[in-house]
């Protein structure tokens, strides 16, 4: 397991690497390469949501262990907001997910592949921002059915579903719409019998009805509870592994890589925050990240509760 992260880690080193000779190529200074210090003290901005808040604390708080002074600054209403602290200096980090930045950032590009969008973002943003390495904790969109609609209509993949759409209904949560999940169903060709909008937890409700799928997030917590129940989630194409040439044949996800990712203002890390951020990337899964916020949902500061996680992964 350790050379499996270490080899993972050698290959995000890498593309940050190509990042950074992008960067120099187009005239920008890397932050990968500069040996700035920092001064004053570092923001990390938190949108609206318990994972928003909960992200800018870990991010925060893997910082101090540098020895900087940084803050958590709340209160932003929602993404937009949070990015745009970025370009008037009242925030220097903005956590938040690959899929949703590159939608921001530059919608027209059609990316799914994990390594893809993340690449595209790179290139995608200012020149006065960058990325580090992102985590395998995400926010996908995903679609979860009862095992018997499943095996009787013989679905193995997402991309399967395209030709029952019309016979099946489909309960959303605003957390998949957000994501990208409807429109991809659209570019599949998926088109439902009936759209329905509600909670994660009625929509995972909703497919105990053997014509109903339910669309939510991989951070949605009725799926980490949904062994046993009967419920399953329609597998989609995997993302591309480490160090795994890109080819013609490869089938891509429908669904758009949602990874968690720091962005920032360049020029203001030096290398040991960057180390600092790479710990997040190495070590936080969707997993942790699902009973974190659950943690925090249920009323636990998410100050402590991210601390908790940061004392035993640095």
């Amino acid at each position: 397991m350790a050379a499996v992260k270490i080899k993972w880690m050698r290959h995000r080193s890498l593309i940050a690497a190509v990042v950074a000779a992008m960067s120099l190529s187009a005239g920008c200074a890397s932050p990968v390469l500069d040996s700035a210090e920092v001064s004053g003290p570092v923001v990390v901005a938190a949108r609206d949501g318990a994972d928003a808040v909960l992200l800018a604390h870990l991010y925060a708080g893997v910082l101090r262990t540098t020895g900087i002074e940084v803050q958590v600054r709340d209160g932003f209403v929602d993404r937009n907001a949070a990015l745009a602290a970025l370009d008037t200096d009242d925030a220097t980090v903005v956590p938040d997910y690959t899929g949703l930045l590159l939608r921001h950032y530059d919608p027209g590009v059609a990316a799914t592949d994990a390594e893809d969008v993340f690449e595209a973002l790179a290139r995608a943003l200012p020149d006065e921002l960058t990325i580090a390495d992102y985590a395998s904790a995400q926010n996908r969109a995903v679609l979860a059915a009862g095992a018997d609609l499943i095996a009787t209509r013989n679905i193995s993949r997402i991309s399967d579903l395209a030709g029952h759409c019309t016979d099946l209904n489909f309960v959303l949560t605003p957390e998949f719409e957000a994501a990208g999940g409807l429109g991809a169903l659209s570019e599949l060709g998926c088109e439902p019998r009936s759209v329905e909008r509600a909670s994660a937890a009625a929509a995972f409700g909703a497919t105990s009805d053997v014509d109903t799928v339910a669309g939510l997030t991989t951070l949605a917590p009725v799926l980490a509870e949904s062994s046993g129940s009967g419920v399953v989630t329609v597998p989609d194409a995997p993302d591309r592994a480490p160090m795994e040439e890109a080819s013609s044949d490869m089938e891509s996800p429908v669904f758009v890589a949602q990874n968690v990712v720091p962005v920032f203002r360049k020029a203001v890390f030096g290398e040991l925050q960057l180390d600092a951020l790479r710990v997040i990337a190495g070590e936080l899964t969707t997993s942790d990240l699902t009973d974190m916020i659950t943690r925090v949902a249920t009323g636990e500061d998410a100050a402590a509760v991210a601390d908790d996680w940061l004392a035993e992964h640095t």
